[in-house]
């Protein structure tokens, strides 16, 4: 066995300067809606927060016409006895789809921001407690990132922010606080949103080649295992964070009805295909997955991905994270494998297929405490690329996954017979790859779930209601 550890997952420090960041490009913000003029934290924060950007670089504008990169507004959750996420208001109408009518925008904001003040520290909550008094305060508002500040009202005291997203990253910052807001509403503004470009195609792969692949089935087993190990939180509809009025505005105005996180992948060589699991916005539950949730996925065009549609089967959208899985399997060495029995498939250096050297992963929203580098290789963060948080189905996601690839030992050095790697997305989550290498069950994930797994392997300890917010 090797050594239980987390291979100093965040020892990498971030920049002093964003602009160091390849990625970093000046900004445009501006103001919805007036500041609170009751609200001393707000009054006294914002100046400084706009201010820190003009020194940036950004530029911030007088007035917006719902075309800027950042768009900042506010919110008011009245102080009392009760925990804030009793005290959080509900609007007539969400704020994205208020500004969306506003500015005659024909989708929602990518990038708006709701900033609020409480007086509750949210640093010393537990992870559940602030991801989901965040994720109702988003509902009831109408925005889908939110920022805390966490003070005294009367005063106008700042003691922390706390800058939540739907993923469920919650950072807080107690120093050089508008300075480090910025940088962290920068960087999400950065990230282009990529996981639903994607094209059907239909009847372009036959019913018979769809039906004869196993992939889908083992998905479908890896889902249900990954269900009993709590690696798959039951999915999320928006009417438990508000009313029912509000849920039916949500779902015939904006087309979102909920969310499930979590993501399965494996290649299958049979059909040259990825098979992925489809989003859950198409009220998709992983743990319980049907034959025709999988999606299969066969290239790349324009930057979109082609997803195969065999005749007589309703295909749904792919995870957000499909792009990033499949471009991430573009960028790695690739191997030859044969078929050693139907659906199975070996590494062989004489095989028929070739095939990208990583077979199969996950992506789950877990805390990992420690992982046995005997069994799986772990990749720190790269904060000096990556130093803060941004959304799944990103440009900056598919980044940050190639990155670690690169990264690995695993995957580049054939001396290295590990066949798994695993590497942390900030704030919300865990990557984890197989790869074909020798001696890996002949089912895909099989390997990989023993890992997870306190009845086999057990070489990750990791826990569903924790996951780190380093600052």
């Amino acid at each position: 066995m090797g050594n239980r550890s987390i291979a100093s997952d965040f020892s990498i420090a971030p920049p002093r300067d964003l602009r160091d960041c390849p990625w970093w490009k000046p900004k445009t913000v501006s103001l919805v809606g007036s500041v609170p003029a009751h609200d001393r934290i707000l009054q006294r924060f914002v100046p400084q927060l706009l201010q820190s950007f003009r020194e940036q670089g950004h530029e911030v504008l007088p007035k917006s016409d719902g075309g800027v990169n950042l768009l900042l507004s506010f919110g008011d959750i009245p102080d009392g006895p009760s925990p804030a996420a009793e005290r959080v208001p509900e609007r007539d109408l969400p704020l994205a789809l208020t500004l969306m009518r506003e500015f005659g925008l024909k989708r929602r904001p990518d990038n708006l921001v709701l900033l609020v003040s409480i007086p509750e520290r949210l640093s010393a909550r537990p992870h559940l407690e602030v991801a989901e008094l965040a994720r109702l305060a988003m509902a009831r508002m109408g925005s889908p990132k939110m920022v805390f500040l966490s003070g005294d009202r009367e005063t106008g005291n700042l003691f922390e922010t706390t800058f939540c997203t739907l993923e469920g990253g919650h950072p807080s910052d107690t120093q050089q606080l508008a300075e480090r807001l910025r940088d962290r509403l920068v960087t999400s503004a950065s990230a282009k949103e990529i996981g639903a470009d994607y094209e059907v195609r239909e009847g372009a792969v036959t019913r018979e080649r769809w039906e004869g692949s196993a992939i889908p089935g083992v998905l479908v087993e890896a889902g249900k295992r990954m269900d009993r190990l709590q690696l798959l939180p039951a999915p999320k509809r928006i009417g438990e964070y508000c009313s029912g009025k509000m849920a039916r505005i949500y779902e015939h105005y904006l087309g979102m009805k909920g969310f499930s996180e979590g993501m399965l992948f494996a290649y299958d060589p049979g059909t040259e295909t990825m098979m992925v699991t489809a989003s859950g916005s198409w009220d998709v539950d992983k743990r319980a997955l049907q034959r025709d949730e999988v999606v299969m996925v066969g290239g790349l065009e324009g930057g979109r991905l082609q997803v195969l549609a065999p005749p007589g089967v309703r295909t749904k959208g792919p995870s957000v994270e499909a792009l990033e899985m499949f471009s991430l399997l573009q960028s790695v060495p690739r191997l030859r494998v044969r078929e050693a029995a139907p659906g199975m498939w070996r590494v062989d250096p004489a095989g028929t297929v070739e095939v990208p050297l990583i077979r199969a992963g996950i992506h789950v929203h877990i805390g990992v405490n420690s992982a046995d580098e005997f069994w799986i290789e772990s990749i720190p963060a790269n904060r000096k690329l990556y130093p803060y948080g941004f959304g799944c189905g990103t440009d900056l996601m598919c980044g940050l996954a190639q990155d670690a690839a690169r990264r690995s030992r695993a995957i580049y050095d054939p001396a290295d017979p590990r066949a798994y790697v695993r590497w942390p997305m900030l704030y919300h989550g865990d990557t984890a790859i197989e790869l074909w290498k020798p001696g890996v069950p002949d089912t895909p994930l099989e390997g990989l779930l023993d890992l997870y797994d306190p009845t086999k392997v057990r070489a990750i300890a990791y826990s569903p209601d924790q996951i780190d917010q380093p600052v």
